[in-house]
């Protein structure tokens, strides 16, 4: 009689699992003695847990791509998620009609605007409505960070952030090194010199709303238009934003140690440099930011839902089987 209870148990269990999964032979209890039958039943149930079956609950992904890129550039990730769970519905961001519309949008287009233009392209579509998880690389996790906090209809659950100017940048890295098309670095260099937070150049550079001068912070917190209002930090705060990051199932933050694109490379974990002075950073657990709750950070943190990752190396080195491995399997399926 016991062995019969656990096979149907174990059917039941099964069914849900791996509906084609077979019945267990019946045999009669005298052919087990009781501690052989436990262990064939819990060796059956961890045979179980380690067969990978795709779940039809798994949630869509959206990834967004970094500064000077678009949405071919990040095919690694989309492949690395679909090698994983092959039937999971993936929504690669493009800003344009074309790659190269979309690359220079990612540098002229204001985050806000960029944000806005997701946000009107994901709530027409119907299989983004129950929710999504999302992956963004370098500039593309500030702007899907920004996406879940002001477009918070369809509800982002998990957050996932690769080298990300999470708390801002300060200093102009090897730009020519990354960029395709040097012209822009340029235009860049000239630009952030001295009259950043200046109306013009804040609406015409994207990465213009997000340096943060830890000098000057009064004239941060005024001239940015983007940055200093999506991480809450000005006196009134915005509670949508902290619901909808302290919400998160999970946020994922990945900083790559050898990132000399992200400058401090701690903005991709959250921190910065400490007020006053380009030298030493802070860890985000040691900001006003976090101490003070402003996003929901602490909250996350006390209730083991915000997680940190450092990986070797350089800018834009993914690792995409350590992507898949530590990141979407567990995460996102």
């Amino acid at each position: 009689t016991k062995l019969i209870l656990l096979d149907s148990l174990l059917q039941e269990f099964t069914m849900d699992i791996m509906p084609s999964t077979q019945s267990l032979p019946e045999v009669q209890d005298s052919e087990y003695t009781e501690i052989e039958l436990v262990t064939s039943v819990a060796l059956g149930f961890l045979t179980l847990l380690f067969i990978r079956v795709p779940s039809s609950s798994t949630l869509p992904v959206i990834t967004w791509h970094g500064i000077n890129d678009n949405a071919g550039g990040i095919e690694g990730i989309v492949k690395a998620l679909k090698s994983v769970v092959p039937n999971m519905y993936v929504y690669n961001v493009q800003i344009g009609e074309s790659l190269e519309a979309d690359t220079i949008n990612s540098v002229f287009m204001s985050p806000g605007d960029q944000i806005d233009y997701v946000c009107r392209k994901i709530q027409s579509d119907p299989l983004l409505k129950h929710g999504y998880n999302g992956v963004g690389i370098s500039q593309g996790g500030l702007m899907i960070r920004g996406l879940a906090q002001r477009c918070p209809s369809p509800p982002m659950k998990t957050l996932v952030t690769y080298g990300a100017p999470s708390n801002g940048i300060f200093g102009l890295p090897e730009c020519g090194k990354y960029v395709q098309h040097s012209y822009l670095c340029e235009i860049v260099r000239k630009l952030l010199g001295g009259a950043v937070y200046g109306s013009f150049v804040q609406d015409f550079l994207a990465p213009a709303q997000y340096w943060r001068d830890p000098i000057h912070h009064e004239t941060f917190l005024e001239g940015s238009m983007f940055l200093s209002d999506l991480n809450n930090m000005k006196v009134n705060k915005n509670k949508t934003y902290k619901n909808a990051i302290s919400s998160l199932t999970n946020y994922i933050m990945i900083m790559w140690e050898d990132d000399d694109m992200i400058i401090p490379k701690e903005s991709s974990h959250f921190g910065f440099y400490i007020q006053g002075q380009d030298n030493l950073t802070q860890s985000l657990q040691e900001t006003d930011q976090y101490k003070e709750d402003w996003l929901g950070l602490r909250t996350l943190d006390e209730n083991c839902r915000l997680h940190f990752f450092s990986l070797p190396g350089q800018h834009m080195n993914l690792m995409l089987d350590w992507f898949k491995e530590n990141i979407v399997i567990p995460f996102l399926v």
